[in-house]
């Protein structure tokens, strides 16, 4: 299969802050911002059902004469088929994103869809892309939930995960209920009776060995009760359609879009990487598991720089870093567990970067749609002229400074109100 080579005098981007005209409002409170109200019924009219997505997958590959095709990876617990978009010569190096691993965050699957309808258009960009990548789309890794735009997918026998033993990092035995974060990941559906059921979040079950994930090695007297507990077979078939992909083409990076609560950005941030006051409209990290190769996350750093310069061309754009940390150094979020997308993929040997974009609901539907499809343009756009890898991955850490916004609530729902949002 064809590699990418750099170009020798590919162009530069020259990079220049800019900053015009700055307001610093007040962080977004009641009534700003995306806020939903008690009792208002989140619309989901503005995105595509499953068999929307289906008949405009068809109707594009019966269309594109040769240029897409569509495959699919997986099938789901409710027998709906996870869709793979190939787009051009399979011999170019090839590229891989994906969206929608948790079914109620939707903006990134009609962003793909408009980088799909884009690339088959053939304009100048889409064809130089095309010339040189095999861009490789999955725009809703899980069709199940969004469906019943639930976070985790339809395995409605998916153990609990409060009722396993596990261990701490060091292999010593931890009680579950007093670390609920390692062994069994599973998220909520709420049934139209109120029933709490518990099935799978996807994006905890991509390990590079099925074998020795938390899972696993969590629940050592089960591995031969049942399915869920069987070593050689990941019990999440849309994690292992995702890995499929990644296997069958070896893409040399790849990109899995999210959606993520709201935050603002602090008042004491660079006003030239971020503006102070303002809503935040996503965030983006690369892999931090220590055991990822260091040329890897150099690559993904690269990934990340492109879409934080980009944004700084756009008005209405606001990036930061993903993770977040303790004052002792430990991860609330952002962390270096391996069996989530962003790690596995990176100690698989790619570049991997984690996406989220704000808002799960109808609002904003236009403006955030842009935004993801601005960020995947962008980086497929620099993989292929070459001017990505002539990035310098240190800029990351400058211009995705970790720290630089806070998280805001609703203020007008309760607490308890609904269930709550987990993020990455």
């Amino acid at each position: 299969m064809k590699r990418l080579a750099l170009r020798v005098g590919v162009l530069t981007v020259a990079f220049t802050f800019f900053v015009a005209g700055l307001a610093l409002a007040a962080p977004q409170s009641k009534p700003n911002g995306p806020w939903i109200t008690p009792n208002q019924e989140v619309s989901l009219e503005g995105f595509e059902s499953y068999e929307q997505l289906t008949a405009k997958l068809m109707q594009i590959e019966k269309r594109a004469k040769g240029l897409v095709e569509i495959d699919s990876v997986a099938e789901t617990g409710q027998d709906r088929d996870v869709w793979l978009v190939k787009i051009g010569n399979e011999e170019n190096t090839p590229v891989f994103i994906w969206t929608q691993q948790h079914g109620n965050e939707p903006h990134g699957t009609e962003a793909a869809i408009d980088v799909i309808k884009w690339l088959v258009a053939g304009g100048q960009k889409a064809q130089m892309i095309l010339d040189e990548l095999y861009v490789l789309i999955i725009p809703r890794v899980n069709p199940d939930g969004g469906e019943l735009f639930t976070r985790g997918n339809a395995a409605f026998d998916a153990p609990s995960r409060d009722s396993r033993d596990c261990f701490d990092d060091m292999g010593n035995p931890v009680p579950a209920e007093l670390d609920q974060e390692r062994g069994v990941f599973s998220t909520t559906y709420v049934a139209p009776d109120g029933t709490r059921i518990p099935n799978y979040d996807i994006n905890r079950y991509h390990w590079v060995e099925w074998s020795q994930s938390w899972q696993i090695l969590c629940n050592p007297g089960l591995v031969t009760t049942s399915r869920h507990y069987d070593p050689d077979l990941n019990p999440v078939p849309e994690a292992l359609g995702v890995r499929k992909v990644f296997d069958d083409y070896g893409p040399i990076w790849a990109m899995d879009v999210h959606n993520l609560g709201t935050s603002v950005i602090n008042d004491d941030v660079d006003p030239e990487i971020n503006r102070p006051g303002r809503m935040v409209i996503g965030s983006i990290l690369w892999p931090t598991n220590e055991d990822v190769a260091p040329d890897v996350v150099d690559l993904s750093k690269k990934m990340c720089v492109v879409i934080k310069k980009r944004s700084l061309e756009l008005g209405n754009m606001e990036l930061t870093n993903y993770a977040r940390v303790r004052t002792d150094g430990s991860f609330t979020r952002g962390g270096g567990f391996p069996g989530i997308a962003r790690n596995a993929y990176g100690l698989l040997g790619g570049g991997s970067i984690l996406v989220e974009i704000r808002g799960q609901g109808q609002k904003s539907i236009g403006m955030l749609k842009d935004n993801v499809r601005e960020i995947m343009e962008v980086v497929l756009e620099t993989t292929a002229d070459g001017s990505l890898f002539l990035e310098e991955p240190a800029e990351a850490d400058i211009l995705l400074p970790i720290g630089t916004d806070t998280s805001i609530s609703n203020p007008r729902l309760e607490e308890e109100a609904g269930e709550s949002f987990e993020p990455e």
